[in-house]
């Protein structure tokens, strides 16, 4: 499965958030970006349960304030 994170983050931590990211098993590709979302994540899972953990690892990076979290439909 697929899925698009949504990122917020703590004034200013955008960049630190982006790179600490990166670095976690599941994630494609990660951008900072302008507007009401700061980072936007590129992910891909086997299931639900990694998902949650993928999520529950950028959660826990300290300057993240809130995700969430598009999943893609399969057409």
């Amino acid at each position: 499965m697929k899925a698009c994170i949504l990122v917020k983050t703590v004034s200013g931590k955008h960049k630190d958030v982006s790179k600490k990211i990166k670095g976690i098993k599941g994630v494609e590709m990660v951008f900072p970006t302008f507007g009401r979302t700061d980072v936007v994540v590129n992910a891909k899972a086997s299931d639900f349960k990694e998902l949650a953990s993928l999520l529950s690892r950028i959660s826990r990076i300290r300057g993240v304030l809130a995700t969430e979290t598009l999943i893609a439909l399969e057409v």
